[in-house]
């Protein structure tokens, strides 16, 4: 090359180079999206809306809030990843559409991988539930029960195959040496009704929602707790991880904000710095308070994605431990 292409390459980089920078500089100057995997009205709706509400003022822009349910959360997330990487589509997440689907649906034509962490925002611990009538009241009796009904084996719902709460169940199966039966529904309202009504045994679900409020009125029994810490709703019920072989057993329920991992990192910080912000203020503080969870800790988001791959890697060891396959 000669010296005067060289230098007119090293300009045209460098002209380059200043415009990403000031690009970056002036992210956002233009309105945000937040893609919702699904209908309006419910949960996932309910926290994009109050995030979506305070981080617009750190961002000053607007932020519109796009439900695009279908799929078991595929069909948003989908939408949210193809969209152009800049920063200007985020995607209301959870452990569901993030790492389960792509695991259990052959149309989730994405993986794990393929998102970068901007922020988690709440979580909530996840209780072992059993109908109120199973003469059990400890983890150690229910496991008991489980082995000795081994003929007949103890029956658990969840939400679908391949959900978190079917992953629980199976985990609980492998670590306590017990067999259960799993009954797949396409969402918690049958499964929470054949446990009151007595036709199921047991199942694992989040300690938030309406879900602590049938065990309060004594329409099903909380034996255990899958968390890390007790839990301020049940702060005397013991945790699974206190049991001998099940000292790993912890798992929460999540929602968080991703978007594409194509997005550079220098507009997923300003991303993160806006949630983070949100997540201070009183108004989103009992938000989450009031529907059950808890907040995240404030993280950044090297710190929050090092968290979702943490999550992505133990699931999928269940999900292979079980020979989960993907279904049409």
């Amino acid at each position: 090359m000669s010296v005067k292409r060289f230098f007119k390459a090293a300009a045209i980089a460098a002209i380059m180079l200043s415009g990403q920078a000031s690009w970056a500089q002036a992210f956002p100057n233009k309105p945000i999206t937040m893609i919702v995997p699904y209908p309006a009205g419910g949960s996932s709706d309910f926290v994009s809306r109050y995030m979506t509400k305070e981080m617009t003022t750190t961002l000053k822009q607007p932020m519109i809030v796009e439900n695009v349910p279908g799929v078991g959360g595929a069909l948003g997330t989908m939408k949210g990843l193809n969209a152009t990487p800049d920063g200007y589509t985020l995607i209301l997440s959870s452990i569901n559409e993030l790492i389960l689907t792509p695991l259990v649906n052959v149309n989730a034509k994405y993986k794990s991988e393929d998102f970068k962490t901007v922020a988690m925002i709440g979580k909530a611990d996840i209780m072992l539930v059993v109908r109120k009538d199973l003469n059990v009241s400890t983890l150690a009796e229910f496991i008991d029960l489980a082995k000795k009904s081994a003929a007949k084996p103890l029956s658990y719902c969840s939400s679908g195959i391949g959900s978190q709460f079917h992953l629980i169940g199976e985990k609980l199966n492998v670590a306590a040496g017990i067999k259960s039966l799993h009954v797949p529904y396409t969402g918690f309202p049958q499964c929470i009704t054949d446990i009151v009504g007595q036709s199921v045994d047991f199942a694992f679900v989040p300690i938030a929602g309406p879900f602590p409020g049938f065990v309060e009125k004594g329409t099903m029994k909380i034996v255990a707790v899958a968390g890390s810490k007790p839990t301020a709703k049940f702060p005397n019920t013991a945790l699974i991880k206190n049991t001998k072989g099940l000292e790993d057993f912890v798992f929460e329920a999540w929602a968080g904000i991703h978007v594409s991992n194509k997005v550079s990192d220098e507009v997923v910080e300003i991303l993160n710095k806006s949630a983070v912000a949100a997540l201070e203020t009183s108004y989103v503080k009992g938000q989450i308070a009031a529907s059950g969870s808890e907040r995240f800790d404030i993280w950044n988001a090297k710190q929050a994605h090092e968290y979702y791959l943490r999550e992505v890697n133990m699931l999928r060891a269940i999900a292979k431990s079980i020979d989960l396959k993907p279904q049409q």
